[in-house]
């Protein structure tokens, strides 16, 4: 049985990916930060900071330890400041959210190289990374590092590590609710399929890039929008 190491697995996209994953077969390990999950059948929660590289080093040690093998890593774990303009942040704002949108990436995966040898990594970008953001450039930015990330960790890790990205568009998660009704409305109007992502959307497409379904894929970004972007 495959084990994959997920972060941000409490909620939105990350738990997501979690219930995908066991439903397809694998072992989980499920990293979270602040919402405590309990074990379930085929998943074991750790609690770590993202941010911090002890952190991420003390529970990929432990998750290694319980299951004494990782065939993938997903980086699910993200965060959103909901600025409305460059001028509203503060640089505690901008350490927060490169940290744990850039920082952490870099981190979880640096760590994992410890441990996984052959089989994949999907990190998650943004429509905002690949088109930027007048409104929030800080977010857009660490996305767009996600993309230029996955490209370099791709060429250095292979032919026995892929490394793929998934770009999802507005999806209907814990952080999209807390937007202003009627700026989701005019997300739904610039989407062609007129209406939000499904968390579990997501899900399905971040299991085909680390699956062997995807076994001839590397270095490649997969846009799940709804036909917000078009490349």
């Amino acid at each position: 049985m495959k084990v994959a190491f997920i972060t941000g697995a409490s909620r939105g996209i990350g738990a997501a990916t979690v219930k995908k994953f066991v439903e397809m077969g694998w072992q989980v390990a499920g990293f979270y930060s602040q919402n405590k999950m309990e074990d379930e059948t085929n998943v074991k929660y750790y609690q770590m900071d993202i941010a911090s590289s002890e952190s991420i080093k003390e529970a990929f040690a432990k998750a290694y330890a319980d299951f004494g093998q990782v065939d993938s890593l997903v980086n699910c774990a993200g965060v959103f400041n909901f600025k409305k303009d460059l001028l509203d942040y503060t640089d505690d704002d901008i350490d927060k959210i490169i940290a744990i949108n850039e920082k952490g990436m870099y981190i979880t995966t640096k760590v994992i190289m410890d441990y996984l040898k052959v089989g994949s990594i999907v990190h998650i970008s943004s429509i905002s990374g690949q088109k930027g953001s007048s409104s929030d450039p800080i977010y857009a930015g660490t996305k767009g590092a996600v993309l230029a990330f996955v490209k370099s960790m791709a060429t250095r890790l292979a032919p026995n590590i892929r490394v793929n990205c998934v770009a999802p568009g507005p999806t209907d998660t814990h952080m999209m609710r807390r937007h202003d009704p009627e700026r989701v409305e005019k997300l739904k109007d610039m989407i062609l399929l007129k209406r939000l992502g499904r968390p579990e959307e997501i899900a399905n497409a971040i299991f085909f890039l680390a699956s062997e379904e995807a076994s001839f894929i590397t270095g490649a970004t997969l846009d799940v929008n709804g036909g917000m972007v078009l490349r």
